[in-house]
């Protein structure tokens, strides 16, 4: 198991094929709402606190769980304060299906890696790729309704490890068109995971 924290609210875990057999999971049926997950969940936190002081016992969480090709899984924790709806939750209104977002990414390098994560994932239906002059990359995404496993979160982990989400980004992708050139219009996730 490899342990990254990337911030005081948010851990990513590393499951190899060998940790999936030692914790006696497989990520097909990996699903939250199954009581001996839970308890798996768990012990993989308590691990995590032991070796990196990543405590998410007292807060809610949210938990983005990824399969890698290699039989193993990625997982996501992130600490969700409670004054703040659930990343999932858009303040008690449905997700809808089709839903917008925009990243940016300062180099190219993680502009392919998100892109490589993100076609593993269920859920993308469309993307579009830009550059600017400066060299920064931005893709547009546009999720279905699909989740990558039942119990747990949307497709976009990935990008947000490797970029920024934008916000406002209506406008931001106005100006984008206008003064970006447009890399790839349909399908960019699949056409750079494989560069």
């Amino acid at each position: 198991m490899e342990l990254i924290r990337i911030s005081d609210s948010k851990i990513k875990i590393m499951l190899n094929a060998e940790d999936m057999e030692h914790y006696a999971i497989t990520s097909e049926l990996l699903n939250y709402e199954n009581t001996e997950t839970r308890r798996v969940v768990w012990q993989i936190l308590d691990e995590a606190k032991q070796k990196t002081g990543f405590d998410a016992a007292s807060d809610r969480v949210l938990i983005q769980v990824y399969p890698s090709r290699t039989g193993g899984c990625e997982m996501y924790v992130t600490k969700v304060p409670p004054s703040l709806p659930h990343p999932t939750e858009e303040r008690g209104v449905p997700r809808r299906e089709g839903k917008r977002a925009l990243y940016a990414f300062s180099c190219l390098s993680d502009f392919l890696r998100a892109c490589r994560q993100l076609s593993c994932r269920e859920g993308v239906l469309e993307s579009t790729a830009y550059v600017t002059q400066e060299g920064c990359y931005y893709l547009l995404i546009e999720e279905g309704g699909a989740e990558s496993l039942p119990g747990f979160a949307p497709v976009y982990s990935p990008a947000e490890e490797y970029g920024e989400r934008m916000k406002n980004s209506g406008a931001r992708l106005a100006y984008i068109k206008e003064h970006a050139t447009c890399l790839c219009e349909n399908g960019a996730v699949e056409r750079f995971a494989s560069l």
